[in-house]
């Protein structure tokens, strides 16, 4: 027998009270459910291992069932207003594996890092959340470090050929994405910003962005204010005490050609072969990429 149409659950993760408060929508059993639940708890408690707490005090998830689409998360949507969260359409038929398999929860969820810079500054929101759900799958252990790699590697090879199709530079895309269809073009060049201001904190500050966003978390996550990506641009390199958000910065939002990675695959030992990724197997290279997806175990 189904369960009732609206079942309003508050989450226990680990032993705090949970900043989950999850609505599920429409038909589902209550095994169903607790599938769905575990795998809302694991994704959470995975995106905590950026800054070693969940970003916000309270998130609302809200889920329902569809038959449209394909893979057990069909698509999902962040949502701004308060309490900011997320509604996930999910098909329930799918096992629990296949929901703790898929990338969805992680992207959706690494959105919640930082607030919504608006839409002519997509690129900046959806480039971390790309970067990241790569990051956490190797981390959560749910894919290897090498695949993690091969995974962000495939998504820049999208974002350059997008590039090399459209000829605009990442200012004028981002706030005419839908229009002009140039996600791969956006989201990508975002991730690819990110990955080159980690890779230069780490090398010049030994800090990482990791970091940075926890100290964001801790002293200005829960504003209530009107943020764009200079505004957190600015607030990053205070906190980091460094221009290196704004100088990688400069150099991305008016080029038309995809941001350059040849010196982060150096650094970490990456060679892209007639489209496939390469290992130096060094242990100096190892460590740097091993480092990439270790969680942090200081304090900010």
């Amino acid at each position: 027998m189904k369960a009732s149409v609206l079942a309003l659950l508050l989450l226990p993760l680990g032993l705090n009270a949970s900043p989950l408060a999850i609505e599920f929508r429409g038909d589902l059993s209550a095994s169903e459910q607790d599938k769905l639940r575990h795998w809302l708890e694991q994704s959470a408690d995975t995106l905590s291992l950026v800054s070693g707490r969940f970003p916000l005090e309270q998130a609302r998830i809200t889920v329902t069932p569809t038959q449209r689409g394909y893979g057990p998360v069909p698509w999902a949507r962040v949502i701004r207003s308060q309490p900011e969260g997320i509604h996930f359409y999910v098909d329930p038929s799918y096992p629990a594996d296949a929901y703790h398999d898929d990338w969805t929860a992680l992207h959706e969820f690494s959105h919640l890092l930082i607030p919504y810079p608006g839409d002519d500054d997509i690129w900046f929101s959806e480039g971390l959340a790309s970067y990241y759900q790569n990051l956490l799958r190797g981390r959560a252990g749910v894919v290897s470090v090498e695949q993690a790699l091969r995974d962000l590697d495939a998504g820049f090879q999208r974002g350059e050929r997008d590039a090399n199709r459209k000829g605009r530079s990442l200012r004028q895309l981002s706030p005419a994405m839908w229009r002009t269809g140039s996600y791969m073009r956006v989201y990508w060049s975002g991730a690819a910003y990110f990955m080159r201001v980690d890779m230069a904190l780490r090398e010049q500050h030994n800090v990482s962005l990791d970091t940075v966003l926890a100290r964001f978390i801790e002293c200005c996550r829960q504003q209530r204010r009107s943020w764009t990506a200079q505004s957190l641009i600015a607030t990053f390199d205070q906190l980091a005490d460094t221009t290196l958000f704004a100088d990688h910065y400069r150099q991305v939002i008016d080029d038309t050609a995809f941001p350059e990675l040849a010196s982060v695959y150096q650094n970490l030992g990456l060679e892209r072969r007639n489209g496939r990724l390469k290992f130096n197997p060094a242990e100096e290279f190892d460590q740097r990429r091993q480092s990439l997806f270790r969680a942090p175990t200081s304090s900010p």
